[in-house]
């Protein structure tokens, strides 16, 4: 359908253009906070001071030949935020320069951006580290791609929304959809309309599965009946406790279990 079936947190290797934006302009005004009082041409700490430990270790440059000007700096660090910068020139930088600067309120104000950006990548401890791993973002894909394959439009538009959700922020939209997910699978296989747990008993009885994955199957539906918000009333007003992480964890194993139950349909045939 042309529909990217992956969050923005499990997008590895990106970077999106308004991220770029945001972090170029706090470093730029940490840079424009440290120009030398009274004269704005050259830089002052602790600007000052990254700066000459950048052009020593990153570019290599003899001390004696760096003349320490605010516009120089500027233009050379610009370019790590620039359209075609990929990803790891931006990360690569960004991490560099927190772990340089060592101030703990502009590495938070970093690491809120990143956040409230739901990039792929988040900054922990002066590291920057990925959200999710390729796998989880593989096992999505190929659940999209087996249920077009399946003919069950409705198991891949819930997973696209659940994609859709995590990247808006809607935490409990998105378990809300993954789930739906997995109850149209099970719906569809068994023909029943009633309950997601008596769908699992004519599904299990049909294609007997393994004891403990139904029961994991039945606990991971209770948990979202049970969650206050993700089913519920509470749900439409945004009250849910639900977090990114619940939200990145639910559409990854959900995506798993629509796998599984789909192959299922090509192991035993109607």
């Amino acid at each position: 359908m042309g529909i990217d079936p992956l969050p923005s947190q499990l997008k590895l290797d990106e970077v999106s253009p308004v991220l770029k934006a945001r972090l170029w302009d706090l470093i730029h005004t940490q840079i424009q906070k440290s120009k030398m009082y009274g004269n704005s041409t050259y830089l002052d700490d602790p600007i000052r001071r990254v700066a000459k430990r950048y052009m020593i270790e990153r570019e290599n440059i003899l001390i004696d030949e760096w003349d320490n000007q605010t516009d120089k700096i500027i233009k050379l660090w610009k370019r790590k935020f620039a359209p075609e910068a990929s990803f790891s020139d931006v990360f690569g930088f960004v991490e560099w320069f927190v772990r340089a600067l060592r101030n703990p309120e502009v590495a938070q104000w970093i690491g809120n951006i990143m956040k409230s950006e739901r990039a792929a990548y988040r900054l922990e401890d002066w590291n920057i580290v990925p959200v999710a791993s390729p796998e989880e973002g593989e096992a999505i894909v190929r659940a999209v791609k087996l249920a077009n394959s399946s003919g069950m439009e409705g198991v891949r538009s819930h997973i696209s929304k659940a994609s859709t959700a995590l990247t808006a922020g809607d935490y409990a939209g998105s378990v809300r959809e993954s789930i739906h997910a997995v109850e149209a699978v099970a719906f569809k296989k068994t023909g029943q309309t009633g309950s997601f747990a008596g769908a699992l008993k004519a599904l299990n009885k049909a294609e007997p599965m393994h004891e403990a994955f139904r029961i994991a199957l039945e606990k991971l539906y209770a948990y979202t009946s049970n969650e206050q918000g993700v089913r519920h009333s509470l749900f439409d007003q945004g009250d849910a406790n639900v977090t990114e992480r619940d939200a990145l964890f639910m559409l990854g194993v959900c995506a798993s279990f629509v796998t599984y139950l789909l192959k299922g349909n090509d192991a035993h045939p109607a």
